[in-house]
């Protein structure tokens, strides 16, 4: 038998669920509460029990989308590979599990649309830029490389993603080979430093 907690979680679910196939289809502005709730059966009670607002909603679904596309990119690098190696793995996987149409327009759209662009990239950059400093660190710590800012490569790194993402969803064109050009780059000059 489930748990208050765990039907709680699944209500929350089931209404991030609905809301992403709303504004999926319908958009922000378009998408409202009460259409939701039409959809999922569920009471105005169960909704605000979890979300105060519909910008509540936003938030937590662009937050989910984030973590989730950064656990399942992680999920797919070779746990015994060279921190380094991770770290380019996963940076390529990025750029290709944002090609999905719906997790492009939640996180390069709707998300920063309406959040404005300065909230998305701090909950973005919780779970990607975090991630990407922890194997740079690892990196340095192991000997594989000599990192002298993995802030600041961090950084660099995300921002470099995120634009060859953005890249190819503009232009249609792949950016994958000359975003692994660069990022060998990058990491060969680290080695070496070493």
């Amino acid at each position: 038998m489930a748990t208050q907690k765990q039907r709680s979680e699944e209500t929350r679910l089931k209404l991030l669920s609905a809301f992403r196939r709303s504004f999926l289809e319908r958009g922000y502005a378009a998408t409202t509460m009460r259409h939701v709730l039409d959809q999922t059966r569920l009471s105005k009670g169960a909704l605000y029990h979890h979300f105060g607002s519909k910008e509540e909603i936003i938030e937590a679904l662009f937050e989910h989308e984030s973590r989730t596309t950064i656990e399942r990119v992680m999920s797919q690098t070779d746990p015994t590979a060279s921190p380094l190696e991770q770290l380019r793995a996963a940076c390529l996987e990025w750029t290709k599990a944002v090609r999905d149409p719906d997790v492009s327009k939640i996180i390069f759209e709707i998300g920063p649309a309406a959040l404005g662009a300065r909230k998305a990239k701090a909950i973005e950059d919780r779970f990607s830029l975090s991630r990407i400093e922890a194997l740079l660190n690892r990196a340095a710590e192991t000997g594989e490389a000599e990192i002298a800012d993995p802030k600041l490569i961090a950084a660099f790194l995300n921002a470099l993603v995120a634009e060859a993402g953005l890249y190819t969803l503009r232009t249609g064109k792949d950016a994958s080979a000359t975003l692994a050009t660069a990022i060998d780059a990058l990491l060969e000059n680290m080695r070496q430093a070493h």
